[in-house]
């Protein structure tokens, strides 16, 4: 069942980094599955798929090629997003340096895109 190898995908993607929380959501902003606590996840899932697209046409009007994250940083918290293939997108929560992240989080990324990928 693909919501079990979400959940792992995550679980490993908490395990690598200092993250704090993460979710996968579809291209559309529908929340496909999410391990974050004390988030709305179904609006929070819309705000981030708004914030990548936006992120891809102001890249894409720049002649700057697609993004590979978009950060967000708050006075304690970032927020980290980036795609996951053609049909989601991974988000975190960390209060870590981006860099720290970055490797698991491109990892966990590829490995969500191949389930995402996968004929039902």
């Amino acid at each position: 069942m693909k919501e079990e190898r979400y959940k792992k995908a995550l679980h490993m993607l908490n395990a690598e980094a200092d993250i704090e929380g993460s979710c996968i959501v579809s291209r559309d902003g529908m929340l496909i599955y999410s391990d974050m606590r004390d988030v709305h996840a179904e609006v929070f899932a819309a705000m981030l798929a708004t914030l990548l697209s936006s992120a891809e046409v102001a890249t894409d009007e720049i002649k700057a090629g697609v993004p590979d994250a978009v950060v967000v940083e708050g006075k304690n918290k970032k927020i980290i997003v980036t795609g996951a293939g053609a049909h989601a997108l991974l988000a975190c929560i960390t209060s870590a340096d981006v860099d720290e992240v970055r490797e698991a989080l491109q990892k966990a990324a590829g490995a969500i895109d191949t389930i995402a990928s996968e004929k039902k």
